[in-house]
């Protein structure tokens, strides 16, 4: 009978390992993450151009392959406050791009054939985009068709012509729902971030009201793991 009893528990650490050892191994496929990002020149005024400079960090366990074009290894789009704009014709031949496990690159739009201007004064908001595919030295993966993409939306701000900024600061869930992260909302002057405490969305509030709701308990200035995950729609 013990010997049956021990037969059992191995056979059920067996399964419990097999259930869990590939969902370990998927979660360390998504260690791909986008850093750094960066708007430059510090001071962006209406009219003028800038670039976006940016790192993508490999932490998975596998090599990738990230695309790289005459735009370079990502693409931007912008808010109504921004566009790209083709600065030159692209007449050369875009290096490959191989990350290794623990790699990182950094790319910047200014060796690209693309322009970013600034169009309208305010907090304008960029979100960067890589694509890539796992690397593999004996097949040749289509990009089109097998390429993963990531993502990261960031804000900066575009000054008038005087240079002087024009405070037109989103609400913090048109924020949020264009790809901000909730602890990374920006309130105008005067007002408080606060995150609702059943999900996690944020709200900006005077610092009286602030004070209330925490006692109220409807939020917290704090994001914790308290409330279900928070996604933008």
């Amino acid at each position: 009978m013990t010997t049956l009893k021990i037969s059992i528990i191995g056979i059920l650490c067996i399964i419990a390992t097999g259930m869990v050892l590939p969902h370990a191994f998927s979660e360390s496929m998504n260690e791909i993450t986008i850093t750094n990002t960066l708007a430059q020149p510090h001071t962006i005024q209406v009219g003028g151009t800038f670039a976006i400079n940016a790192t993508l960090v490999n932490n998975s366990t596998n090599a990738i392959n990230v695309k790289n074009s005459c735009g370079g290894p990502f693409s931007v789009s912008f808010d109504a406050h921004a566009k790209v704009e083709l600065k030159k014709v692209c007449n050369w031949m875009p290096i490959q791009i191989i990350l290794q496990p623990g790699e990182s690159i950094t790319g910047s739009s200014l060796f690209s054939n693309l322009a970013y201007q600034a169009i309208s004064p305010g907090t304008a908001n960029a979100t960067i985009t890589f694509s890539y595919v796992l690397y593999n030295k004996t097949s040749d993966l289509s990009f089109d068709n097998n390429a993963t993409n990531i993502s990261k939306s960031f804000l900066f701000t575009i000054y008038g012509q005087s240079g002087k900024p024009v405070l037109t600061i989103s609400p913090p869930l048109v924020q949020f729902k264009s790809g901000v992260t909730a602890k990374d909302v920006v309130c105008r002057q005067g007002l408080q971030l606060i995150f609702k405490f059943t999900d996690g969305t944020p709200a900006c509030v005077k610092p009286q009201t602030q004070e209330k709701l925490i006692q109220r308990g409807w939020g917290t200035i704090v994001l914790t793991g308290s409330h279900p995950p928070i996604q933008s729609q």
